[in-house]
């Protein structure tokens, strides 16, 4: 039976090292890893190293390896680390792979604020896509592990971009020492304080994300919630169809959707807060915009992007749908209805039609792609005062015309 170990280190600082990772690494006749990584551990290093972080090239140098081979990962093994994949290429070639865990960065950054961290939502930007608006969807407290294309920086302009009212606690080179002293900085700030600072290093840093999130249920939010007062005109979807255009669309965690001729923003707020999605809100009027930008604060939505730009022709520089809804299609109804089909032929996509001419298009569209589609018809009427009594007042029938 071959033996080797996966060792989580920590931080950077070697104090943080358990004493089951000091022997494996000196006793071990080849260690594995990145080079600041390596760099970390070498006082305890005994036999050879290899600097990489190259699946296939660590598990060649192992096949070769007389002993316990050893492979070093930051933080740790079990958090957003390249253990996974190493241990899964071990395994199918044979060896028995022991796990040491290390020091996560939330787990350090938590113990230096003092503070638990069981309420935090997770999420790494290190080196790996990352969509800021899902990450901080719901969460009054989301941790980042930053790094590559996404930094602290990028993380405060995009919630200062969303007029979000957060507070940022950033740690940076957390645990390193410089000439025997700690050389870590931890500071808080709004996103503009934080985007005025440079005497950190972003290269090495975390950052936890604090904001007051809307006690608001999951569900189709009452017409009266939504900002209208400056324009009125701009049409709203009510809140009895919003609730039958969630259950149409079935939106799940990760899926991007499409919210055409978004309004005041209400169906894109709902569908925004209904699972960790990434909404794109379209709307090519300047009034309606400014709605789903109040509209997006108000409710607390940072997973809601707005497009500003004419459909269909701005679609193609969306991401590809799961989903899409289209409330109003300004006379290009088949044209966008095309523009979702060649993006992903496979998209649910809900058409809410007020007349009898836009169910017709929607069906013909519908026929024209092969496409099955199922049309319902909402009539929703509502008790209104009427002196001492009441009366039923009946809103406009909405036909929803789902493509399958």
């Amino acid at each position: 039976m071959r033996v080797c170990t996966l060792v989580g280190i920590g931080m950077g600082d070697p104090a943080a090292l358990t004493q089951e990772a000091r022997d494996a690494l000196c006793t071990a006749p080849l260690v594995a890893g990145a080079a600041r990584s390596l760099s970390a551990v070498q006082d305890f290093v005994r036999g050879r190293t290899l600097v990489s972080f190259d699946v296939d090239e660590i598990a060649a140098a192992f096949a070769g390896a007389d002993g316990n081979p050893c492979a070093v990962f930051s933080g740790d093994t079990g958090f957003h680390s390249g253990a996974a994949a190493l241990r899964a290429r071990l395994v199918a070639d044979g060896w028995t792979v022991r796990t040491l865990c290390g020091v996560t960065t939330a787990q350090y950054f938590a113990a230096c604020l003092g503070e638990p961290w069981q309420d935090w939502h997770l999420a790494s930007a290190h080196g790996t896509d990352c969509d800021l608006g899902i990450a901080l969807s719901f969460a009054p407290k989301t941790f980042f592990l930053t790094g590559g294309s996404i930094t602290v920086r990028t993380i405060a302009r995009f919630l200062l971009d969303r007029d979000c009212d957060a507070t940022l606690t950033v740690g940076s080179r957390l645990s390193y020492r410089a000439d025997g002293a700690p050389s870590e900085i931890i500071f808080s700030g709004s996103p503009a304080a934080v985007l005025a600072r440079d005497d950190y290093d972003e290269r090495l840093s975390c950052v936890l994300v604090t904001r007051t999130v809307p006690d608001l249920p999951r569900a189709a939010l009452p017409d009266d919630f939504f900002v209208r007062s400056h324009a009125p005109l701009v049409p709203m979807t009510k809140q009895f169809v919003r609730a039958a255009v969630l259950a149409l669309l079935a939106v799940r965690d990760g899926e991007t959707v499409w919210d055409i001729g978004a309004g005041t923003g209400a169906v894109s707020v709902d569908i925004a807060r209904s699972a960790r999605c990434a909404v794109y809100a379209v709307e090519d009027q300047p009034a309606a915009c400014a709605l789903i930008r109040q509209n997006r604060t108000k409710s607390g939505a940072l997973n809601i992007e707005i497009c500003g730009a004419h459909a269909p022709e701005s679609l193609a520089e969306l991401p590809a749908p799961h989903a899409v809804f289209i409330g109003g299609s300004g006379g290009a109804l088949p044209a966008i209805v095309r523009a979702v089909h060649e993006r992903n032929s496979a998209a649910r996509v809900v058409v809410s039609c007020v007349t009898l001419e836009t169910l017709s298009l929607a069906q013909s569209v519908a026929r024209d792609l092969g496409r099955g589609y199922e049309a319902t018809q909402l009539a929703v009427s509502g008790t209104a005062a009427a002196g001492a009594y009441h009366r039923m007042a009946a809103q406009n029938p909405v036909w929803l015309v789902s493509l399958r």
